[in-house]
């Protein structure tokens, strides 16, 4: 059985593992056609939370 901190932390990683996947196919290439200033702008906040989920999953999974 997993223990709490695990599975919490690896919900957490795969969350962050998803969101940057649907940024990198589904995001990325609609803002580079636009060219708008305020679609980079939250692209560039997504990819952040993003790679904030995946520090903080892996953070409290394998610690």
């Amino acid at each position: 059985m997993m223990s709490h901190n695990l599975l919490t932390g690896l919900l957490i990683l795969l969350s962050g593992i998803a969101l940057l996947v649907f940024i990198v196919f589904k995001l990325f290439p609609r803002t580079n056609k636009t060219g708008d200033h305020d679609a980079k702008v939250l692209l560039l906040i997504f990819t952040v939370l993003a790679v904030g989920l995946l520090g903080m999953g892996s953070w409290v999974c394998f610690i």
